[in-house]
């Protein structure tokens, strides 16, 4: 696959965050439902979604692209962030 094979920053900032989204979204609507958005889970289940990350991670040391690399990195700790400032505004509910 030719999108694979990308090496840009822009290319592994928008898979980081791209893939624990769409695991968060789907792990919400198969088996969470039914619980409040502000729940304390919701901490718990997006960071759980961004392991996925460090296979892609690796998957790109390997290859040696260290563009996507990077953006990748820049993405997780991105997340990383977000995951801060949720579990902030759950915790004071």
């Amino acid at each position: 696959m030719k999108i694979l094979e990308k090496d840009s920053i822009i290319f592994g900032l928008t898979v980081s965050i791209a893939v624990p989204l769409a695991l968060f979204l789907t792990a919400y609507l198969v088996k969470f439902h039914s619980f409040g958005f502000h729940d304390t889970w919701v901490t718990k289940v997006f960071s759980i979604c961004v392991f996925p990350n460090g296979l892609i991670f690796y998957f790109y040391i390997v290859k040696n692209k260290l563009r996507t690399m990077r953006g990748m990195l820049a993405g997780t700790f991105l997340m990383a962030l977000v995951m801060l400032i949720l579990f902030a505004i759950v915790r004071n509910y």
